[in-house]
């Protein structure tokens, strides 16, 4: 999996990000940088990491040195001929762009170059988001077993976490989000402990890390029995989801996408109780290019790995939201299996 980063005359490419690091290296480690110039790509890194990694890239022809100061690392840019350093600017600390200047090169931002690097994914990229989600997938049917009155939003949490480390995941792609009643109205509410009643919604909002790469899924299910209102919204929520995975194609923008689904919710009246954008792209990071939302810009492509995940949220009620993690072929294909039909559990 060689990912290329094309460079015009005179420009270098340096990564600080860890997940960057990991995108172009495919070596994991929590210190180092990337140097890609017109003369070869090179990997500076601590003692913590310099056998493994000159083991890992060394074969793959990167060169693999110790890392003493940014100093040196700028002196191999201008040495091969370089007038300036590409960096992301969204990923870059003010206290790294402070040490970046002793790198003696005038720095450009390399982010929207880089967002249409990672956006399109190849198969085996593609690959490793399709277990990412099939091991989420798994834990979290599994973790249904334990649903109970009286559970806190934290214990299932920390079940469903650690069903997804037993099923081979690196780490959860992100704060698992388990809201239970009221709370699940608040689309990015933080886990607490408010403990599992009769009669309440479950949103559970997760995913997990697997070879670097991220999924992301969103199911909402209900305790007990729930009235008609919360049915007919699951419905329609439900519907805006199905429409937009059957109706986004390549080549269509952004906004058009979410749309599809923003359209199905306004007719049957909870337009308004659509809070956010039908999705974000996913791969090395959880939140990536494209942004699928009214305001998102571009076209989507071939290759592209994203969200869909309309919801509606009602303050001090409820919310709903159904999300899959989906690859762009064409038309959507969908990495989780599952029907997605509301479920109850008594």
């Amino acid at each position: 999996m060689e990912k290329t980063f094309r460079l015009k005359k005179g420009e270098a490419l340096l990564v600080s990000d860890d997940r960057e690091r990991r995108y172009f290296t495919g070596f994991d480690s929590s210190f180092g940088y990337v140097l890609v110039t017109g003369e070869g790509r090179y990997f500076y890194t601590d003692r913590r990491y310099l056998s493994a990694a000159r083991s890992a890239l060394v074969p793959k022809g990167w060169a693999v040195e110790e890392f003493t100061d940014i100093s040196a690392v700028g002196a191999r840019a201008a040495a091969a001929g370089a007038k300036c350093l590409l960096i992301d600017y969204a990923a870059t600390t003010l206290s790294a762009a402070a040490e970046f200047k002793a790198a003696r090169l005038p720095f450009k931002d390399a982010k929207r170059r880089l967002d249409a690097l990672f956006a399109v994914k190849d198969k085996e990229e593609i690959a490793l988001v399709a277990e990412a989600c099939a091991i989420a997938e798994k834990a979290f049917y599994k973790t249904l077993e334990c649903v109970k009155e009286g559970i806190s939003e934290k214990e299932l949490a920390n079940e469903l976490e650690r069903r997804m480390h037993e099923y081979g995941a690196e780490k959860p792609s992100f704060d698992t989000i388990v809201a239970f009643g009221a709370n699940s109205a608040v689309p990015h509410h933080k886990t607490g402990e408010t403990r599992l009643k009769r009669d309440m919604p479950v949103l559970m909002d997760f995913g997990c890390v697997y070879g670097g790469y991220c999924s992301d899924m969103t199911r909402t299910f209900f305790f007990g029995a729930p009235d008609d209102g919360f049915v007919d919204a699951y419905a329609a929520v439900l519907k805006a989801n199905l429409a937009a995975e059957e109706g986004i194609r390549t080549g269509m923008e952004c906004s058009a996408a979410d749309k599809i689904a923003r359209d199905v919710l306004d007719a049957a009246g909870l337009g308004g109780a659509f809070t956010h954008s039908l999705g974000h792209g996913i791969g090395v990071a959880i939140h990536e290019y494209p942004a699928v939302g009214p305001r998102g810009t571009g076209k989507l492509k071939s290759g592209m790995v994203f969200s869909v995940e309309p919801g509606v949220y009602f303050e001090g009620k409820y919310g709903i939201r159904i999300e899959d993690t989906v690859v762009l072929k064409g038309g959507v294909k969908r990495l989780f299996k599952d029907e997605k039909n509301l479920i109850l559990i008594d």
